[in-house]
């Protein structure tokens, strides 16, 4: 069965985290079904653009096909980013002039993953032109997630225009994937029939567990081998560096340490809007128990998780989370095995279900101080049990394998027989 994966920032591996995409996609192949991943080829979530060579042609990475398809580059979240996903949802539609070339198969199931909402009418005008069945992927919930999150006013242009595709989509979609697990009441109001709902959370790839791992570069080494050598408990964040993201609340410790030294050394790396307000602020204030480092590659990043004591999750709040969340970087936490602290509210609270951490509210900096110290006074022994009681959870509920044939079954229920 040819599966198009329709995800604007996906990308293989040496471009940058490659996430769900490829998980998915191996997951499908090791079903005997051929998914094609199709990206944009600029965005801020690369660390490169697509080669030249890639733009409209099927390129191999990992063993999995990409199709990247021509997208302006753009900074920032102001209208170039808007045009940019515009760019690929036009580009989308049009790959119905390949297919009908014979430059590209026939898909028999589209799946436009909601990064933004456009790619769904651009899913929906080829699916009818091919023949095809579409699942509408909701990783966050558009526009909502702008209103709530972001601040967006709900009578804004742009929000009255998503709203209107949304509710396209859960009426006419053949199927709807969610990412979190309390949707389904709300997508119903919006015109989904909730048999159509199927809640399949970000998960993780044994495979990209598997060692040798890739080093990390010297810059970011250096720091952690300083704090080892100082006895300093490591507390690793790998991931954006946005508003969602909740980072500043780690510099409010000054606060609390005042004269004190800290016990711990946080190790944040990755980048977004806001790194260089954070790094300017860590400056002023004279924060000495944080590092901000660039953003590695995913197979670098593992071994960055793998020389935590500890690691980091936070979000800021936000109404929206009522209906749950799936990081990504939640998995690889507790894949790794290492204990976590969580400063994040929720509906869903996979730590907390797990054992493998402490939960904590969002910006109580006491909270966030206490649970530090914590971690810090526990043996060695008392945290490995806690990253093991997380990587079990993680083998039981999160294992690609076991989400793949979940994705794949349904598609296959959706297809029919294949003519």
């Amino acid at each position: 069965m040819h599966i198009w994966y329709l995800n604007h920032y996906a990308k293989p591996s040496s471009f940058g985290t490659p996430g769900r995409s490829l998980y998915l996609a191996r997951a499908l192949m090791n079903m005997g079904h051929e998914p094609l991943i199709v990206a944009a080829s600029d965005h801020h979530t690369r660390i490169k653009p697509a080669p030249v060579e890639d733009i409209n042609h099927v390129t191999a990475y990992e063993g999995v096909s990409y199709y990247h398809v021509p997208t302006r580059p753009y900074t920032g979240n102001g209208i170039y980013r808007v045009l940019n996903m515009l760019d690929y949802s036009r580009e989308v539609e049009h790959l119905a002039g390949k297919v009908r070339s014979g430059e590209l198969p026939k898909p028999d199931i589209l799946i436009p993953s909601c990064v933004h909402i456009f790619a769904y009418p651009a899913a929906k005008k080829l699916a009818r032109l091919c023949g095809a069945k579409v699942i509408f992927e909701v990783r966050d919930i558009w526009p909502l997630s702008l209103v709530e999150l972001a601040g967006v006013p709900p009578w804004h242009p742009l929000i009255l225009w998503m709203s209107h595709i949304e509710k396209m989509a859960y009426r006419e979609a053949d199927a709807v994937v969610s990412l979190v697990p309390d949707a389904v009441e709300y997508m119903s109001k919006k015109g989904l029939l909730p048999d159509r709902y199927h809640y399949i959370p970000n998960g993780v790839d044994l495979e990209e567990w598997n060692p040798p791992f890739e080093p990390l570069p010297e810059e970011h080494q250096a720091v952690f081998d300083k704090c080892r050598e100082s006895g300093k408990m490591i507390v690793v964040y790998a991931g954006a560096h946005g508003p969602p993201n909740a980072l500043d609340q780690i510099l409010d410790l000054k606060k609390v340490l005042k004269s004190r030294e800290a016990p711990y050394h946080f190790i944040l790396i990755g980048s977004g809007v806001d790194k260089n307000k954070l790094v300017d602020r860590q400056h002023h204030d004279d924060i000495d128990f944080v590092s901000f480092l660039p953003r590695i590659p995913k197979k670098a990043i593992i071994s960055a998780i793998l020389q935590a004591d500890v690691c980091f999750m936070s979000l800021k709040n936000s109404p929206v989370f009522r209906f749950g969340i799936s990081p990504n970087k939640l998995g690889d936490y507790l894949i790794a095995g290492r204990p976590i602290l969580y400063a994040v509210k929720a509906s869903n609270n996979p730590v907390e279900d797990s054992g493998s951490g402490i939960s904590i509210e969002p910006y109580n900096v006491m909270q966030l101080d206490d649970a530090l110290r914590t971690f810090v006074t526990m043996t060695e022994l008392e945290r490995k049990e806690m990253g093991r009681r997380g990587k079990s959870y993680a083998l039981e509920n999160l294992e690609w394998s076991i989400l793949g044939k979940r994705y794949g079954t349904l598609c296959e229920h959706l297809a029919g027989p294949i003519r």
